[in-house]
């Protein structure tokens, strides 16, 4: 049985569904671009998806299958796959109730795939710092929730369990605190960055002393970047007690 992924989720060793950034008109495999060129220079891309025929033709091959899609942000790849496991035998697709920053944790940590309904219970991530109109734009947020934020500073998108909830502050300071209200007996707290690099070592300095070695921070996986936006950060927490 094979299994497969999109390029938004960071897992080693494991193939992935050619996904594509374009920029100035050139369409690039996600994982052909370093990381720190990316993020200096290509700003302002987009994803581009495989046509029904390059995912058929890339797919079909591997049978027996089975897909692993986050919940956000590439649920739109869903549609085309389900109606490809339908005309192919072998193919499954999963939707997991976790976005893709919590899918590469629960994916790289070795636990039985039988556990991801146990594991997404557990695990939230927070977004920071995200253009609410690019969000809407890339189906992040329905409009309907977008229409019921007051815009402020700081607006914190949480995803939690296949939910999306929107949370406007007035500060900085006020959202890492939310944020840190929030938390329960976290087992593992992962921060994921594109851009603002010397904020970001401010916000997991403040993790780490409260958490301590529990709290990690990396580079924003390059297609994820594409849809919440540049110098954004997603800080994802895994409590205890629901993911063994």
């Amino acid at each position: 049985m094979k299994i497969l992924f999109d390029d938004s989720v960071d897992v080693k060793g494991i193939e992935k569904i050619p996904l594509y950034i374009e920029w100035k008109n050139r369409k690039l495999r996600v994982s052909e671009i370093d990381r720190r060129s990316y993020f200096s220079l290509n700003k302002k891309s987009t994803i581009v998806l495989p046509t029904f025929d390059e995912l058929n033709d890339f797919i079909s091959k591997l049978v027996p299958v089975k897909i692993f899609l986050p919940t956000r942000p590439f649920g739109f790849l869903k549609d085309e796959l389900i109606f490809l496991s339908s005309l192919v035998y072998g193919i499954s697709v999963v939707e997991e109730k976790m976005d893709a920053v919590a899918l590469s944790l629960f994916l790289n940590s070795g636990m039985p795939l039988d556990k991801d309904i146990s594991f997404a219970k557990s695990a939230t991530t927070y977004l920071l710092f995200s253009d609410l109109s690019f969000l809407r734009k890339n189906d992040v947020i329905s409009e309907r929730k977008a229409s019921m934020i007051v815009t402020k500073m700081i607006n914190i998108v949480k995803f939690s369990f296949g939910r999306t909830a929107v949370k406007s502050m007035w500060s900085l300071k006020n959202a890492i605190s939310s944020v840190i209200d929030d938390i329960d007996n976290p087992s593992t707290i992962a921060l994921r960055y594109s851009g603002r690099e010397k904020t970001v070592e401010s916000i997991t300095k403040e993790f780490s002393e409260k958490f301590g070695s529990k709290v990690s921070s990396d580079f924003m996986n390059p297609a994820l970047a594409s849809i919440y936006g540049h110098d954004t950060l997603t800080i994802t927490v895994i409590s205890e007690g629901n993911n063994g």
